[in-house]
């Protein structure tokens, strides 16, 4: 039995750019953003309450700090100290208590930012807490503790113990911190392990297998960041 070939057809470059109207525009592309936004508007979680960003520490903060421990730890095998995320990569005010979409993972995290172990001596671990201090605080995972004093910080605790001047610790983050992005120029001659994860990625994941165990969303304030007088 004969079978035809499947008729393909194509929409030249020129075709578009000679369409009279914003209306054929639209039509052209009308069937590749409504399929767009079914898979963006697809519920994966959800929320027990809002998750707020705020400085010094917030729950929203707090949320993806942890959950980005957690999920390179996986991806790495091995134990991670603790994870920063700079303020500015989270870019809304907070995640919706109820339904969670894909689309609210991505206004959260729009950028292509990778994820990244480095291995720093102590004395770069200071570096980034007054960097942090600096800025008036950064989302931290739950292994650390530390207060804001006159712009710097004190107090600094990792995993229960002050900063020990002859470890080497592990920090997992994005490769725009770890290249020296939001001044982070004393990590740029580091030497970054890659995890072959995007930090947005890792957020969804987190999101869909809390909605597979039944979990929702959620974090709170624990003094992870002060600031006193």
């Amino acid at each position: 039995m004969h079978v035809s070939a499947p008729q393909l057809s194509s929409v030249k470059i020129e075709d578009i750019a000679n369409l009279d109207s914003s209306q054929e525009i639209e039509t052209l592309i009308f069937p590749y953003k409504k399929e767009m936004e079914k898979e963006m508007n697809q519920v994966i979680g959800a929320g027990e309450k809002e998750l707020m960003k705020a400085k010094p520490e917030s729950t929203l903060g707090n949320w993806t700090a942890d959950l980005i421990h957690k999920k390179c730890e996986e991806y790495y095998g091995k134990p991670i100290d603790f994870a920063v995320v700079n303020y500015g990569g989270l870019r809304i005010l907070s995640l919706p208590a109820g339904p969670i979409t894909k689309s609210n993972i991505f206004e959260l995290m729009p950028f292509e930012n990778a994820l990244v172990v480095l291995n720093v001596d102590a004395e770069t671990v200071g570096k980034l807490f007054v960097r942090m201090a600096e800025y008036g605080g950064w989302p931290i995972s739950h292994q650390v503790r530390f207060r804001i004093k006159n712009g710097k910080p004190v107090d600094i605790q990792i995993n229960g113990k002050p900063i020990d001047k002859n470890k080497m610790y592990k920090i997992a983050l994005s490769d725009f911190v770890a290249n020296g992005g939001d001044k982070c120029f004393f990590f740029e001659d580091k030497k970054q392990e890659l995890l072959g994860k995007l930090f947005r990625d890792a957020i969804m994941e987190h999101v869909i297998e809390l909605n597979e165990q039944g979990k929702k969303l959620d974090a709170d304030l624990e003094g992870r960041v002060e600031v006193i007088e």
